[in-house]
């Protein structure tokens, strides 16, 4: 891993995530946004017909994002909404179109266990790179914080983080993982005492100024590793910073962003684990 002597100027990476141009990556919007109550009643099939717990699309939906489901399997039920124009004909001889909406339940979706990528589609889910030089169970195991499953059935959700109990889980699907990962590892690390539920990294959070911190850190960690995302970080920080003080931020944010990018890149780098041998070696 890189010394503070070569690493990026952090400064400036800091400064140019609210100034410079960014881009909030399309994979926010790959998949539709299904409503909570369809979200429960998908998870519910999922577990009693022993499914793995993960994001839902239709047929056409999956094929979107580079995967096909596989013959045999069977749907997943949801309701759907329809729409239905009417002309209803008054005593006096008039016309008037009346609108009627209704549910249906229809088995039109599948999970993404049921899937698998289709060959060199653009969208399908790829290993992510090596990050250089840092190791992510060496990182996990000196930071207590453990990897869980992602059971999540939106698939716009990049990864989710529950900071009261140091856990967090990244989407199969993410398009960036390590950023994502180095986003939850930081809700982890910042936000972990005034945790009540669940941070879900998915677009729509509430709590900008967490979400920009940890974004912040994910965007140095992944400089310093040399790791794509820059420009996503970015866009991504600046989404999450419309309406709010961004000096404050700048002022009382800066030195939590440092420090935990800071203790996350020292926790996976080689040299931590030579010295915690060392370490051990010579108390032996």
């Amino acid at each position: 891993m890189e010394t503070k002597a070569n690493r990026p100027d952090w400064g400036k990476l800091f400064l140019d995530a609210l100034r410079e141009p960014g881009r909030l990556g399309a994979y926010y919007r790959l998949f539709h946004r299904y409503s909570l109550g369809n979200q429960l009643l998908a998870v519910e099939q999922m577990v009693d017909r022993g499914i793995p717990v993960g994001p839902i699309a239709s047929f056409n939906g999956w094929r979107k994002a580079g995967r096909v489901v596989r013959k045999g399997e069977r749907a997943i039920a949801l309701w759907m909404p329809i729409v239905k124009k009417e002309v209803v004909h008054g005593d006096d001889g008039t016309e008037k179109e009346s609108v009627r909406q209704f549910f249906i339940m229809k088995n039109n979706w599948f999970a993404l266990s049921q899937t698998d990528p289709l060959p060199d589609a653009e969208n399908a889910c790829a290993d992510a790179p090596d990050a250089p030089q840092w190791d992510k169970a060496q990182a996990l195991a000196k930071l207590g914080i453990k990897e869980v499953a992602f059971a999540h059935p939106d698939g716009n959700c990049q990864g989710f983080a529950r900071p009261h109990l140091s856990e967090v889980a990244i989407n199969p699907l993410a398009a960036l993982p390590w950023k994502t990962l180095f986003h939850e590892i930081a809700h982890c690390l910042l936000h972990g005492k005034e945790a009540e539920a669940e941070f879900v990294d998915s677009g729509y959070i509430d709590r900008s100024i967490q979400e920009a911190e940890a974004e912040a850190v994910a965007m140095l960690c992944c400089a310093t590793l040399e790791l794509p995302g820059i420009e996503e970080s970015r866009g991504y920080i600046q989404h999450w910073l419309i309406g709010a003080d961004r000096e404050t931020f700048l002022k009382k944010s800066a030195s939590r962003v440092f420090s935990a990018a800071d203790k996350i890149l020292k926790a996976g780098s080689a040299k931590a684990n030579e010295a915690s041998q060392e370490g051990e070696v010579g108390h032996a």
